[in-house]
């Protein structure tokens, strides 16, 4: 697979689009591995701090509402 930039040989893919990335145009950003609710009813998440980031995926300005889920 090739790099998404620059079309050498990738080294990894971004955690949050799957795009192919060098150790060139790789960044790094927190991603979130796991949410889940305590006993004491308090949500939590395991994050790893540098998470492999293609550089253009953007964040919605707001969380997207999935209705089905329970």
């Amino acid at each position: 697979m090739n790099c998404w930039h620059c079309d050498r040989p990738a080294h990894g893919t971004c955690v949050f689009c799957g795009r192919a990335v060098c150790k060139e145009h790789a960044r790094t950003l927190p991603g979130i591995l796991q949410i889940y609710h305590t006993r004491q009813g308090r949500h939590k998440a395991l994050v790893v701090a540098d998470a492999l980031y293609c550089g253009l995926c953007q964040l919605l300005d707001d969380p997207v509402e999935l209705e089905h889920l329970e």
